[in-house]
């Protein structure tokens, strides 16, 4: 399976027990244990097995593949019996990561790159894999000017050991509660766990590298000045400052209250750019009114909440207005009659989790911060909460003429796990998920608020997946931190102008673009 490998022994502490896709239990002397750091436990970094796989060029880029075995729970405790002779079982899993560097650099042959500064690269998500370069470009041309540059696929995407519907199945067959305590361990003080352990092995305990990440990445980068800012040396955000971090439970539904009036505001502007599609829209939200979920290719099902969904990738992101209307330009085979394959095609694409499940799993659950709460659908109870006129929580609007059919953003709900085929077997383990209680603390706004490391951020002003308001009050706890707030770019800003975005960030972090 290319989502494992089987682990070298490293210094004889580790021998295979078992494999599985993607996951193996390891045995051996586990003589390290967790530390906090502040209200959050911190669990130890260390040197683990190493596999360097293949290396190849790409225009402008030499890339080489990495893979890493790490503890699918890093927070396990050792075993109790204080001669530390007694080993202690802890399954693995394997994490992947692209080292990238400009070709100009390593085709010469003095060159040797661990003189290089390294940068790793945070991806959004959560549930997303680090983009495949196919040549140099944006911000990661920039990069490499001066840095070797680690993409990491995130636990539980891409190369690293990926969850899909099917290695759920395998792993767990029916055990719903065992797929979601699975999934639980791949948010973000896992993922900075593992970046720690990759950092020890490829770079060494002494030496820091750089963080850039984009929105979920930059909750990541957070976690990580709470947990291990010591392997930092300076931390760049873009689009990705998490919420409400001081209040102690789930952030979420705090968070989607303020979303849905970023969104709100993104419809008023969208029917603004395109108004003829009131019509057009509210042609589609009659007829699946009248006639009932209509069947997608892929076997899901297309209702008003669907189509209300269609915001999802396209409200808030560069290019999103003219992909959503010509989108809905294709809407009808026969019109009023029948929609067409082209739309419902598009309406799959515009809700493909098929490949990446854990997106939608796991999202609520990135809000959750300790405290004893649960997700509770937080987006669904705000959509249906006060205060957000406009949206047509009870989907019976009056469909006249100045009644725009809203859609919603970034968020997940129930209805898509009935309705989304590729959601429908993870129905059960979303709702384990979303009553789960006992989450760990992921961020301490006191440790930040002691923070040494240099950062820099972007913060869209218009941003409709980070709330900017709440994104400020965090970068304000953060000692130090200084705030780039653009309406320039939308929270797409780094795959928009990358170079520049980047370029401004360094500076500012650096002092080279000083403080005024």
């Amino acid at each position: 399976s290319r989502l494992a490998f089987v682990a070298p022994r490293v210094h004889g502490a580790l021998r295979v027990a078992h494999a599985r896709p993607g996951r193996f239990v390891a045995r051996g002397k586990h003589k390290s244990s967790t530390t906090t750091m502040g209200a959050i436990v911190v669990p130890p970094a260390t040197v683990v097995p190493h596999r360097e796989g293949e290396t190849f060029n790409v225009k402008g880029l030499r890339l080489t593949d990495h893979f890493f075995t790490v503890p699918l729970d890093h927070f396990v405790q050792p075993s109790d019996d204080s001669s530390m002779d007694a080993p202690a079982s802890r399954e693995t899993i394997t994490v992947f990561a692209r080292e990238v560097i400009a070709t100009s650099k390593a085709s010469d042959p003095t060159f040797d790159k661990q003189k290089l500064p390294a940068l790793l690269f945070l991806q959004g998500g959560p549930g997303f894999e680090a983009a495949r370069p196919t040549e140099t470009g944006g911000w990661l041309q920039e990069a490499c000017k001066e840095f070797r540059v680690f993409l990491l696929d995130q636990r539980g995407t891409g190369r690293s050991a990926k969850i899909s519907v099917d290695s759920l199945r395998r792993e767990f067959g029916d055990d719903d509660q065992g797929k979601a305590s699975y999934i639980s361990h791949h948010r973000s003080d896992s993922i900075v766990a593992d970046a720690e352990c990759i950092r020890h092995t490829v770079l060494g305990a002494d030496t820091k590298w750089t963080l850039l990440g984009q929105s979920f990445g930059g909750f990541c980068i957070t976690r990580y000045l709470c947990a291990s800012p010591n392997g930092v040396r300076e931390a760049l955000y873009t689009g990705g400052l998490p919420p409400l971090i001081r209040h102690p439970g789930n952030a979420a539904l705090g968070t989607y209250g303020k979303l849905l009036e970023r969104i709100k505001t993104q419809n008023v502007k969208y029917y603004k750019r395109f108004p003829g599609d009131v019509g057009s829209v509210r042609g589609i939200a009659e007829f699946l009114r009248e006639k009932g979920p209509q069947q997608t290719p892929n076997g899901s099902r297309l209702s008003l909440r669907g189509l209300q969904a269609l915001g999802f990738s396209n409200l808030g992101v560069s290019g999103g207005f003219e992909r959503l209307h010509y989108l809905l330009e294709t809407a009808w085979d026969v019109e009023g009659e029948t929609l067409s394959y082209s739309f419902l095609k598009g309406v799959d694409d515009a809700l493909a989790f098929d490949t990446n499940p854990l997106y939608a799993v796991a999202h609520e659950s990135i809000y959750c911060n300790g405290g004893g709460e649960p997700s509770a659908w937080a987006a669904e109870t705000a959509l249906r909460g006060g205060g957000t006129y406009g949206f047509d929580t009870s989907l019976e609007c009056d469909f006249g003429e100045k009644a725009p059919f809203y859609f919603t953003g970034e968020m997940v709900f129930p209805f898509m796990f009935d309705e989304i085929s590729a959601l429908r077997p993870l129905k059960n383990a979303a709702n384990i998920l979303a009553t789960k209680t006992d989450w760990t603390v992921l961020y301490d706004a006191d440790v930040l608020n002691e923070n040494t490391v240099p950062v820099a951020c972007a913060s869209y002003t218009e941003d409709a997946f980070v709330d900017w308001d709440l994104a400020n009050e965090t970068a304000r706890e953060i000692l130090g931190a200084r705030v780039w707030s653009t309406s320039e770019y939308m929270h797409s800003g780094i795959r928009e102008d990358g170079a520049v975005v980047f370029s401004k960030l360094l500076a500012m972090v650096r002092g080279d673009d000083p403080m005024r």
